[in-house]
């Protein structure tokens, strides 16, 4: 099987890669993300904060509030990792909560 990578630019303008691999986890293993594409790459545009984690100075944490469940706050989380200029994304879900680490931007 052929693996079809789909490509996005973050707020940064680095090009982030999505593989058909990483797409399939994201559906499968978060299927609350509904058209996990489409939000992804909004949520690389047009996150509300990057946070750079604490365990990984090259995986960068992008978030974007949505509204999924009734009554409370949640925010996409586009994890991705940063290699030669690029990055690609290693999943993405639904969290209640910030990770904590090195904030790299903010709205």
């Amino acid at each position: 099987m052929k693996n079809i990578q789909h490509f996005f630019k973050d707020k940064f303008g680095r090009t982030i890669s999505l593989t058909d691999e990483r797409l399939q986890h994201i559906i499968t293993d978060h299927p609350e993300v509904l058209g996990p594409a489409d939000k992804i790459e909004e949520t690389l545009m047009f996150p509300s904060v990057v946070i750079k984690s604490e365990d990984d100075p090259y995986v960068w944490l992008y978030y974007k509030p949505y509204t999924v469940f009734p009554k409370q706050k949640s925010f996409l989380v586009v994890i991705i990792k940063i290699s030669n200029g690029e990055g690609f994304v290693i999943t993405s879900f639904y969290v209640k909560n910030l990770q904590k680490g090195e904030t790299v931007w903010k709205a």
